[in-house]
């Protein structure tokens, strides 16, 4: 793996702050006491989340996955049969 380059003038150090109202990466106060309650979430909190987002995305990928698989069988058969 390539490593990542050092610079010894770097210290870490904020000199201005760059979260200006306007920018593309602007967090206003709101959105960052959201992340940080999100990253306070238990492992049953966080397990339950991640189970409601696959039951949800669920049904639409099974009708994807079904119109595909007719649209092939549709070729097959009636189109180039």
């Amino acid at each position: 793996m390539k490593k990542k380059k050092t610079y010894d003038y770097d210290d870490g150090r904020t000199v201005a702050d760059m979260n200006v109202e306007g920018f593309r990466w602007y967090e206003s106060d709101d959105k960052k006491r959201k992340r940080e309650a999100a990253k306070k979430m238990s492992k049953a909190e966080r397990k339950a989340l991640m189970f409601s987002s696959y039951k949800r995305i669920a049904l639409p990928l099974i009708c994807i996955i079904v119109g595909i698989v007719l649209a092939y069988l549709f070729c097959y058969y009636v189109w180039l049969g």
